[in-house]
């Protein structure tokens, strides 16, 4: 951000740059196979068993399902997941014959039940609704070849793809699911086992008992454990492990000082102002006329003095949120703070004249109706009103202020309880009713303009702290280089376990930023030990500034196989910490005497009640699964323990067991395990598909 103003004076500087840049690119493409070459000669995204994904399929899909929109990452992330299951699917259905019949897709595209992915692209996102106006909107064009929009065409066209992929999905799921069981015997077993119940003393020495001071770590402790624990930490694929260190662009107090005089400068015009709307617009500010808000509802300083201000008046420069802000009371009133309303709605196109006054007229005719008592309102909305809320009777249920449009929410907070109000909307014309005004004190609510600027560091700013940083880069080549640079509050951190795909590195923004950091690691002459030459800013994009400069370099590779420490130290440290605060306690553990033990530590006895076997919960709610299952392998007035539990060290004595009585077959049970065995089909069976795979994921190099 802070180097617009140099590359504008520095234009035709940037020109020759970027055609020697552009030449050089053409001719390193044209030469070199390493990438993914702009000249067509290799599109290969992945294969799923010799299965190509190509890189211009999967382009046009990511273009015309989302445009523009949303986490490109993440988005890409989901795209490339549905290629490979199509993948998977379209080659189950060649060789068994599942698929899916064009009145079966019309069903899902159009009919009542919508496939889930339709749903999803087709909803209202204020009311989470399916828009089926929309739907029927699509299915009319579709059906009579009058798609004209071609942006319109390809979004269907792989929503399509989408749909009858998932269908597949679901129809091998249920092949699947309804061939599971749950034998008798495991049934009655488990039965048994869950419904025994168990009653037992015993004291907990929490781990919060010892400081984590006291617990000195070493990477001994953390090879241990990963060892211990090798299914959740070993590498399928090679990883990468990222240090860096992170400098903050923060305003400074000049910075802060000249924001305020900006908006110390606006505060006599922001007074006199008689248009607020207006004023705030063209100030950065914002305002909702319908919007009144509890005292208590209100931030900052202003929350003190808002009760003595006077309509008009502005409070402020004062600071809420990382914000200088000016606020001016506009209106103060008792106001309710819900209202429950059924309206009639008779629909007008973009504001027809003639449609607008024979849409007055009509609900001028139902008023006098409903008023006269010939009818009720319940029943003239059922038969008149051209609204969602219709077969409601047109009842809208109870919403706040601020909720329904300006005119509509108007004529419902300043009206009374059982009146009646002709309005008119961008929707068209309104017969409201308003059933129920709810107040739940009668203080004063207020309306309030607001004109707020965030405290940003200036170009000045920004442009001193690159510099300084940049500076530090040119010094910086190696991990002990960088290690170095730790000082004060500036730390050294590690992202461990990096993917060549991911696009998340440890604290700092996900984005192409970090994607970038993560690209320099994996290309082919970046070795560990070395420091990026590049110096890597994240931006504040709401504020248009720099936020932060990372120096980023690559600390050690992981090939498949067990985890390094380095890799998954900050994910595994509190159990480990844990792992060590349970030796300490354990040695310090004399005896079987429960009172003396918990008098050691300063505890007490605790008695465990109908403790089962399944839920392994004890009478406090903490979940102790090893302490449980050991409990129910012990025998009447033994001693269980020390054993390390989740939430600290347990010594028990079980009392007594209590046997289970079941049912023979025990067939509640067994339909339960039935049920969730099948339902498990869902998500594993696509992923066990997916794991008999070859499968080989290129997208690093295109992205």
């Amino acid at each position: 951000m802070a180097l617009i103003g140099k590359i504008r004076k520095n234009m035709w500087l940037v020109v020759v740059l970027l055609a020697l840049a552009l030449a050089g690119f053409i001719i390193m493409d044209m030469t070199s196979g390493k990438r993914g070459s702009s000249f067509g000669s290799k599109t290969t995204l992945g294969e799923v068993d010799g299965d190509k994904i190509d890189y211009m399929d999967f382009q046009r899909a990511e273009q015309a399902l989302y445009g523009g929109s949303g986490d490109v990452y993440g988005r890409r992330n989901s795209l490339w997941n549905y290629f490979v299951e199509k993948s998977i699917m379209d080659e189950i259905g060649n060789e068994s014959g599942l698929g899916v019949g064009s009145e079966e897709l019309n069903e899902l595209e159009f009919g009542a039940n919508l496939s889930p992915i339709v749903q999803s692209f087709y909803s209202n996102p204020q009311t989470g609704q399916v828009d089926r106006a929309q739907i029927e909107e699509i299915k009319k064009a579709v059906e009579s070849g009058t798609v004209t929009n071609p942006e319109f065409a390809a979004r269907f066209n792989e929503l399509r793809k989408q749909v009858i992929t998932a269908q597949k999905q679901n129809k091998l799921n249920n092949l699947v699911a309804k061939s599971l069981y749950t034998p008798t015997w495991y049934a009655e077993a488990l039965d048994k086992l869950n419904n025994e119940t168990a009653i037992f003393e015993y004291v907990k020495v929490p781990f919060e008992s010892i400081e984590d001071a006291q617990v000195k770590l070493t990477d001994e402790d953390y090879a241990k454990y990963i060892k211990e624990n090798p299914v959740k930490y070993t590498n399928k694929e090679e990883v990468r492990n990222i240090a860096f260190v992170t400098y903050d662009v923060k305003a400074t107090v000049e910075d802060s000082a000249g924001i305020k005089d900006r908006l110390l400068a606006l505060v006599d015009d922001f007074s006199k102002s008689t248009n607020d709307s207006l004023f705030t617009a063209t100030n950065k500010g914002f305002y909702n006329k319908n919007n009144f808000i509890n005292k208590d509802a209100i931030t900052g300083d202003l929350k003190d003095h808002v009760s003595a201000l006077e309509v008009g008046q502005v409070y402020g420069p004062y600071i809420d949120n990382k914000n200088y802000i000016l606020a001016k009371l506009t209106q103060k009133k008792i106001i309710a703070d819900s209202a429950k309303a059924s309206h009639i709605l008779r629909n007008v196109t973009n504001g027809d004249p003639l449609q607008m006054a024979s849409a007055r007229n009509f609900i001028d005719s139902l008023k006098t109706a409903i008023s006269s008592g010939k009818v009720t309102f319940a029943e003239a909305a059922i038969a008149n009103s051209q609204d969602g809320s219709a077969p409601k009777g047109g009842d809208l249920g109870t919403f706040v202020p601020g909720t329904m449009v300006s005119e509509f929410n108007d004529a419902v907070f300043n009206g009374s309880v059982g009146g009646m109000y002709t309005v008119t909307t961008q929707f068209g014309v309104h017969l409201v009713k308003v059933e129920k005004l709810v107040y739940t004190t009668k203080d004063p609510k207020f309306n309030l303009a607001y004109i707020a600027e965030p405290i940003i560091p200036s170009e000045v700013t920004q442009n001193a702290m690159e510099d300084k940083v940049m500076g530090l880069l040119e010094k910086t080549k190696t991990i002990d280089d960088l290690n170095k640079l730790a000082s004060g509050d500036i730390k050294v951190e590690v992202a461990g376990g990096i993917k060549k795909n991911d696009y998340i590195l440890s604290s700092l923004p996900s984005g192409q930023t970090s994607r970038d950091i993560v690209k320099w690691a994996y290309e082919n002459d970046t070795d560990a030990g070395k420091v990026s030459s590049t110096l890597y800013t994240f931006a504040d994009e709401a504020n248009y500034v720099d936020s932060k400069h990372v120096i980023a370099g690559l600390k050690s590779i992981d090939k498949p196989g067990l985890a390094s420490v380095e890799s998954v130290k900050s994910s595994i440290e509190a159990v480990v910490r844990n792992a060590k605060k349970a030796e300490i306690i354990k040695s310090k553990i004399k005896g079987s005497d429960l009172n003396a033990i918990a008098a050691t530590f300063a505890q007490t006895v605790s008695i465990a009640e109908n403790v089962n076997y399944g839920s392994a919960s004890l009478n406090d709610g903490d979940q102790e699964p090893i302490l449980v299952g050991k409990i129910f392998a012990a025998k009447p007035g033994t001693i269980v323990g020390p054993v390390a539990g989740n939430s600290g060290v347990f010594v028990a004595k079980l009392t007594s067991i209590t046997p289970a009585t079941i049912e023979a077959g025990s067939f509640s049970q067994k339909m339960m395990l039935t049920q969730m065995a099948r339902m498990k089909v869902n998500y594993a069976l696509l992923e066990s598909l997916k794991k008999n795979k070859k499968i080989e994921d290129n997208r690093f190099t295109f992205f």
